[in-house]
């Protein structure tokens, strides 16, 4: 009798032992199943992201030369907000929330832009707090596609005196394109930082 009983414990524990290894290697192959679909799913959004993201910049970067050129008219910012809102509607899902607070404002900016000035013509100042805005939003996307944070495959030298005269040259025509389009060298976000903290 105490065999049996003896057996049957043995079993019992065996059973028990069985049963929590089976529940341990449950959970790890769950975590692991979890891990990769997030893995899974963070790549996919950023080639997404890869995706899309340059074709917005590409839009407002073309607006942002026209004005830069002094070339921009009203049509041109109607034409960019066909664009942009078209490409919102198809895209904007797949934005973190700072981005995607920014690009709406923007969005929200246009439509009071273009219905204030309907039948008038857009006046300078305006024309560079649109071009600054851009600049910012182009910023924030680069930085969502880690443009800033990737490192390059190799680095041109800069060291000598040729190359040097020409970024001397280059520089000085920025800060002349700086000084017309009053972007700050402390804050060159000013404007838009200006517009969040608003709540416009």
């Amino acid at each position: 009798m105490s065999g049996l009983l003896i057996a049957i414990v043995s079993g019992l524990i065996t059973l028990t032992a069985s049963f929590f290894v089976a529940m341990y290697q449950a959970r790890v192959e769950l975590r692991k199943y979890t891990r990769q679909l997030e893995e899974k799913y963070t790549t996919s959004l950023f080639n997404k992201r890869l995706e899309v993201y340059p074709l917005l910049f590409k839009a407002v970067a073309d607006l942002n030369n026209s004005i830069e050129y002094g070339n921009q008219n009203r049509q041109l910012l109607i034409e960019l907000q066909s664009k942009y809102d078209a490409w919102i509607s198809a895209n904007g899902i797949f934005l973190t929330p700072t981005t995607a607070h920014m690009l709406w404002g923007y969005h929200n900016y246009l439509v009071e832009l273009l219905w204030q000035y309907h039948d008038d013509s857009i006046p300078e100042e305006k024309w560079v707090e649109i071009r600054n805005i851009q600049v910012t939003i182009g910023r924030f996307l680069r930085a969502e596609i880690g443009v800033f944070e990737t490192k390059a495959a190799g680095a041109p030298k800069l060291e000598t005196p040729f190359v040097q005269d020409i970024i001397a040259k280059l520089n000085q025509s920025s800060e002349k394109i700086s000084s017309r389009f009053r972007i700050l060298k402390d804050d060159p976000d000013a404007i838009i930082k200006k517009r969040i903290r608003d709540g416009s």
